[in-house]
C-alpha cells in the first residue's frame, strides 16, 4: 500500500462514486420491475380518477339543474334503444285500433 494523500483521497473517491453508481442502479432496477410500473400506474389513475370525479362533484353542486339535464340526458341516450321500442308499440297499437274500429 502507498502512503500518498493524492492516491488514497483518489481511491476514496473512486470507492464512493462506485458506491453511488450500484444504489442509482438498484433504484433503477426496483422502478423498472413491472410490478412496481403496474403499481405506480394504478396509483396515478386512481388519483387522476379520484380528482376527476371531485372536479365533477364541485360542478354539480354548484349548478345542479344543470348537472340533472345533463344525466337525464345521458340516461335517454343510454336507453334509446328501450324508449324507441316504447314508441314503436304505441304507434303499432294505434295503428291496429284504427284498422279494428274503423
Amino acid at each position: 500500500m502507498t502512503s500518498d494523500p493524492k492516491l488514497i483521497a483518489a481511491q476514496a473517491q473512486v470507492e464512493a462514486a462506485r458506491t453511488r453508481l450500484f444504489h442509482t442502479l438498484g433504484e433503477v432496477q426496483n422502478r423498472l420491475k413491472p410490478a412496481n410500473i403496474a403499481q405506480n400506474a394504478m396509483d396515478s389513475a386512481t388519483t387522476s380518477l379520484t380528482a376527476a370525479a371531485h372536479r365533477g362533484a364541485d360542478a354539480a353542486r354548484a349548478r345542479p339543474y344543470a348537472a340533472a339535464g345533463i344525466a337525464g340526458g345521458v340516461v335517454l341516450f343510454l336507453a334509446r334503444g328501450w324508449v324507441c321500442k316504447l314508441f314503436r308499440r304505441k304507434r303499432k297499437q294505434d295503428a291496429t285500433q284504427a284498422v279494428a274500429g274503423g
